[in-house]
């Protein structure tokens, strides 16, 4: 099934196998029409990861394979090896059923059959290269790519390098030792193998990278169709294939499945009693009260949410509605474009802590990224209002886990966004959410005169901040 070309297996497999499997099998065999068109959100991150590869490449001296064809931009590649050019940018590295274009290969000391050094793999990516920092930890779908480079090299060169390198967006360079991904790089190896030589196609199921996914279309038709489990809260690919172990496929399984009789890796006595509640959910699309919200109810309300653009680590916009207004106003919207207004914004924010720090009072938002968020900016900048942060800190509710306590609702998950129909909140923009506004904070980011862009911000922070309110009224009423 497929061409030879067709089936080899590539570095992106492996980032792609990382966020889904099924993905990997349609980027080889699936209709390509079918595909949807890459979200503003993407082609921001691929335009910001290219711009910065360009000013990377720009400041280093490098040799590059200037042929047309794969195989023969893998012999150009290779005859730059045998030179011993310092560093080669964009090179092919081509096997039978593998291929690899790394950012960099750059020559190290050693021995090998080139002579006495060798080459190691360095990508440039307009990330930290690190999935937790603080901790240390390196992302594991950059790891199984530099793997995946570094065993085509052994097969060019006859020497395996012990490491790789990102270069990340702030130019520093960040260590891959290889032999923490050994084992998992061969595990997923076999995996994609099967994959890519159509031998096995995996499924669809439904998580939180679908949304930025090319295929959703495509996946989104299937899973339908199905009545598909992961189409149920909480129900994802590892649930999806225990229970097609014992044979639920269907969302109408759930409810009168026994499950009594069989043991599930992952699922107990209360995610078997929560999958049927939502299976009767969606399937009677009727949302079920089980109990009555406990929430405070003080003479004053705050719904705080942040917007942060991850590829900056910037925080740049803190959004509060106030009811009563504060200062004549119930939104206020504390907006930055750099880090030295983040600060700026920091200190805005303290000041309205402080300002209502005398009253009775509750805070109300959606999910743990308010409460993250601001542990983050304590710990950027000083804390000058320590008391009222403080006191503000202790009346923080969140109401996701209270909406997911008190009703099942009909829907695929229980994000604000997803919820906000059943509330009655609509956005004005049709693709409001996260992704979208960062799309809008960048762009006006490079054009500080487009207050209709700035304006669409805001609405959206605004629009978010309303949608608690209703959430919250809501709750009340069940």
């Amino acid at each position: 099934m497929g061409s030879p070309a067709q089936n080899r297996v590539t570095a992106q497999d492996f980032y792609d196998h990382d966020k889904c499997p099924h993905r990997v099998f349609l980027n080889h065999f699936g209709d390509p029409s079918e595909k949807l068109p890459h979200s503003d959100f993407l082609n921001l991150l691929f335009e910001n990861a290219l711009t910065h590869e360009r000013e990377v490449v720009a400041d280093l001296a490098y040799e590059m394979p200037r042929e047309v064809t794969l195989e023969d931009r893998a012999l150009s590649t290779l005859q730059l090896m045998r030179a011993g050019a310092e560093r080669i940018y964009q090179g092919v590295l081509l096997q039978p059923n593998e291929s690899g274009i790394p950012d960099l290969l750059e020559k190290v000391p050693g021995n090998s059959r080139l002579g006495d050094y060798f080459y190691k793999p360095v990508d440039i990516k307009s990330g930290s290269g690190y999935k937790d920092e603080a901790k240390g930890i390196l992302r594991t779908d950059y790891g199984m790519q530099l793997y995946h480079y570094g065993l085509l090299l052994q097969a060019v060169q006859g020497t395996f390098p012990p490491e790789a390198e990102i270069l990340n967006r702030d130019r520093k360079r960040i260590l891959y030792p290889f032999d923490q991904f050994s084992a998992a790089y061969q595990e997923t190896l076999a995996e994609i193998r099967l994959l890519t030589a159509g031998a096995k196609s995996d499924e669809p199921a439904l998580a939180s990278e679908c949304g930025a996914c090319q295929w959703w279309g495509h996946c989104e038709r299937v899973l339908v169709a199905a009545e598909d489990v992961t189409l149920l809260s909480d129900v994802g690919r590892s649930k999806k294939v225990a229970l097609n172990s014992v044979g639920v496929r269907s969302i109408r399984d759930i409810p009168s499945f026994d499950f009594s009789g069989v043991k599930l890796k992952g699922i107990g006595p209360k995610t078997v009693a929560s999958m049927k509640l939502a299976a009767i959910s969606v399937l009677s699309n009727k949302l079920q009260v089980l109990a009555k919200a406990a929430l405070p109810d003080p003479p004053r309300k705050v719904y705080l949410d942040f917007e942060d653009d991850p590829t900056q680590e910037l925080i740049y916009l803190c959004g509060m509605w106030i009811e009563p207004a504060l200062h004549g106003l119930n939104y206020h919207g504390l907006l930055c474009t750099d880090e030295a207004g983040e600060e700026r914004i920091w200190a805005e924010f303290q000041r309205l802590c402080v300002a209502i720090a005398a009253e009775d009072y509750a805070v109300f938002h959606y999910s743990p990224y308010e409460r993250v968020k601001i542990a983050a900016l304590e710990r950027r900048y000083a804390v000058s209002e320590r008391d009222a942060l403080t006191l503000f800190k202790s009346r923080m509710v969140d109401l996701y886990p209270v909406v997911k306590h008190s009703a099942v609702l009909p829907a695929r998950g229980y994000g604000l966004k997803r919820i906000a129909p059943f509330v009655g909140v609509k956005y004005s923009a049709a693709d409001a959410g996260g992704a979208q506004s960062i799309v809008w904070f960048q762009e006006y980011q490079r054009n500080p005169g487009r207050q209709d862009v700035l304006e669409t911000l805001l609405t959206y922070n605004r629009e978010d901040c309303v949608a608690m309110k209703s959430v919250e009224e809501w709750l009340r009423q069940l």
